[in-house]
């Protein structure tokens, strides 16, 4: 089968655009600012760009199946509306002018009077999308796990932790794995329903919060967390704090989604297709990793303290240590006017690679700069100040921990960090 498949640079994107080929399927995948390097026939698409002019995306010749895998996270309502409703639609609408069935991936809880900018915008597309008179399905899953997800990736940073504070350990929902939602959506092309229609997509079991943690824990051979509740007011600061940092895992919008139920059943799906997820303990065999998620639970921690070393040795060399930092370059021959100057500017810089780490777009410079400030800081003082070496605090030989912590974040840093900076 010819398939178009929308928003294939995504994560349920990547994975169904794997999936699907691997089937057999002749796919044309597309994407905003498509990878030359990935494998497959690719087209550029932009969802907002159709929503300002349907006009936009030449249809390709051949397709008989259109799916809708493109969705944001994001709390911005008018970016929402113009990608998941308005682009939608104008993309649902070509698909029924060149007579192509749609497989709308939506979300559960897309529902009429749904109370958040994502929901809402995903209800509108489908509304519209059901009512064209076209062979079309609106697939709604639960939370899809696995590499490369947001939220995946956020539940990942939280399993090492024994004792994690959580938004919500009450209200349950329904994971799947991503192998599930692609299996689904292969069932679901051997057995198209007759009528439109809107299927849910979850996995068999009902958990809360603590327990998929629990779930993730066991994956990696650690035993059962211990789990608290954020106080609500603790809460609403993170999460408008996200929002202020353009987290996609902790804003208002998923503290809202987070403290209620998600549920469905799941035997209107089997009874289309006959197909049934299995439960996500199941699944976790390649994913999550032990060594992987205790790096991704050490970054923000070990990012923080190089925060607070630089920018506490800023001012405390600005301040309470000014006298002291000229004693000791009076000891290295270095007095008057250029020991104050060489204090302060040294301060300065500190203070510059401590803010620089708080700044995405400049977080590898930074890590790359601390590694060279350290280096040249510890050959002058082997050179002009060897005695600092058998300091019984070894304040010193200290450093050279930071070596490989500075080192190791920056590579961690995203591809589209690094690209950026």
């Amino acid at each position: 089968m010819r398939i178009l498949l929308v928003g294939a640079g995504g994560f349920i994107g990547r994975h169904l655009h794997a999936a699907l080929r691997a089937a057999g399927h002749r796919v044309l995948a597309s994407a905003r600012r498509p990878d030359p390097a990935a494998p497959g026939e690719w087209c550029r698409l932009d969802l907002a760009e159709l929503a300002r002019d349907p006009n936009a995306f030449p249809w390709p010749a051949g397709i008989e199946l259109v799916i809708n895998a493109a969705g944001l996270l994001s709390t911005d309502r008018d970016r929402l509306r113009q990608v998941q409703q308005l682009g939608a639609c104008a993309l649902f609408d070509l698909a029924a002018a060149h007579g192509a069935r749609v497989l709308q991936i939506s979300a559960l809880g897309a529902e009429e009077g749904a109370d958040t900018d994502f929901l809402a915008s995903k209800a509108a597309a489908e509304r519209h999308l059901l009512g064209l008179g076209i062979p079309a399905v609106v697939l709604r899953p639960s939370l899809v796990l696995g590499p490369g997800a947001a939220s995946s990736t956020w539940l990942q940073r939280l399993s090492p932790w024994p004792w994690v504070p959580l938004l919500d350990n009450r209200a349950r929902l329904q994971p799947l794995h991503i192998d599930d939602l692609c299996s689904a959506v292969l069932a679901l092309q051997q057995n198209w329903p007759p009528h439109p229609c809107s299927l849910a997509l979850v996995g068999p079991e009902a958990l809360t919060q603590g327990q998929l943690l629990d779930r993730l824990r066991a994956a990696q051979g650690w035993g059962p967390g211990r789990y608290r509740t954020l106080p609500r007011p603790l809460a609403a600061l993170g999460a408008l704090l996200g929002e202020r940092l353009g987290w996609r895992a902790l804003n208002r919008q998923t503290l809202r989604l987070a403290r209620r139920d998600n549920l469905a059943s799941a035997e209107p799906l089997a009874a289309v297709c006959g197909y049934r997820c299995l439960p996500i303990a199941m699944r976790l065999h390649d994913w999550p990793r032990p060594a992987e998620s205790v790096g991704l639970a050490l970054q923000p921690l070990l990012l923080a303290l190089l925060v607070v070393v630089w920018l506490g040795t800023a001012l405390v060399c600005l301040g309470p240590g000014f006298d002291w930092g000229l004693r000791i370059l009076a000891e290295a021959g270095i007095t008057g006017w250029p020991a104050r100057l060489a204090v302060i500017a040294g301060s300065l810089f500190d203070g510059l690679l401590g803010a620089g780490l708080l700044l995405p777009r400049w977080r590898r410079r930074a890590l790359q700069a601390q590694i060279l400030l350290i280096l040249a800081y510890s050959a002058l003082i082997t050179w002009l100040l060897p005695h600092y070496w058998f300091d019984p605090f070894q304040g010193v030989g200290k450093n050279l921990v930071l070596l490989p912590v500075c080192l190791w974040l920056s590579w961690l840093q995203p591809a589209s960090e690094r690209s950026r900076s």
